[in-house]
């Protein structure tokens, strides 16, 4: 059996020791953070209007809860980003473990029984890819077998094993 991919193998470790603890280790915190910033004042301050550049304690805590609530979505969004990466990773790993190379290609189209020189040396020199014939040998019919056999041993192809019994 192959190794799994390194990479992913250590990817792997990685999203379930680390990761998992520190993203929820986050989200906790975060969560905590924004529940202790109420924007109410610590100190009482006065609720005149004031001229200055300097934010209230309102102010800053919805400063705060803006920076928190937004590092939240982020990670929200990153961990959203990372399962739907993985899922087209995945998905690309499935197709291409599907794709496969044809076997025996058939002419498109064409019944099975029929005559068929698809692939066969030189068919294009002596074939008829429209023989309406039975296939008898090799997939083709008698008449274009034999075109076949003749022209290997014109052009000095092995056919000394082609009449041996199977």
């Amino acid at each position: 059996m192959t190794q799994p991919n390194r990479d992913l193998d250590q990817a792997g470790y990685t999203l379930q020791h680390v990761l998992a603890h520190n993203l929820t280790a986050a989200l906790e915190h975060l969560a905590r953070e924004l529940h202790n910033v109420d924007g109410f004042a610590e100190r009482g301050e006065s609720l005149g209007v004031q001229a200055t550049s300097e934010l209230t304690s309102t102010e800053r805590a919805a400063d705060v809860r803006f920076n928190l609530r937004c590092k939240l979505e982020d990670l929200r969004d990153s961990k959203l980003n990372m399962l739907q990466a993985l899922r087209a990773l995945n998905d690309e790993i499935n197709e291409a473990m599907r794709m496969r190379v044809p076997r025996n290609v058939k002419a498109p189209g064409k019944p099975s029984g029929l005559c068929d020189q698809t692939g066969k040396e030189g068919a294009i020199e002596w074939g008829d890819p429209l023989c309406p014939m039975p296939a008898v040998k090799g997939g083709m019919c008698q008449a274009h077998y034999f075109r076949w056999y003749r022209h290997r041993q014109e052009h000095g192809i092995d056919v000394s094993n082609d009449h041996q019994p199977i």
